[in-house]
């Protein structure tokens, strides 16, 4: 009876210390995904202020949609007419003062981040938010819908 009582206690100890590490590990997942994201919407950032949209499109899926105020009919569909209309943006003097992640949800290949911009636009500052919704293909996480409200 002793044997089985010093049993259960060992196999206790042994699921709380996994329990414990798993969120650990969670935890520090989390927090690397963070950091590659924020990295990720410095080079967006980086490469809108360049002026060449071109330097978009590694960030984009194919399938990509960009949804705001700003396109015709609301949405682009395909990362060709979403870096077209980025250009757009860009040539009539469109610079991205600030881009920062507010939250981050993930689950599995799918990540989404809420973002608050501020943007220069002629002259003219502005504040608004993003939606991006992130999926990974082959350990390459891209945008595959970017939504904006000003």
């Amino acid at each position: 009876m002793r044997n089985l009582q010093k049993i259960l206690l060992l196999l206790c100890i042994l699921l709380v210390t996994t329990i414990i590490h798993a969120q650990k590990v969670s935890r520090a997942d989390s927090m690397k995904l963070l950091s590659e994201f924020q990295m990720q919407t410095a080079k967006w950032m980086e490469a809108y202020n360049s002026k060449k949209a071109e330097n978009l499109i590694p960030l984009y899926g194919e399938d990509a949609q960009y949804v705001s105020g700003h396109v015709p009919g609301l949405v682009s569909q395909g990362r060709n007419l979403v870096i077209a209309n980025f250009q757009r943006g860009m040539d009539s003097g469109g610079h991205i003062d600030s881009l920062e992640v507010l939250s981050m949800n993930i689950s599995c290949d799918l990540a989404t981040l809420f973002c608050r911009y501020r943007a220069t636009n002629s002259g003219q500052t502005v504040e608004g938010r993003n939606l991006l919704v992130l999926r990974r293909r082959n350990g390459v996480w891209l945008i595959v819908m970017h939504m904006t409200v000003v």
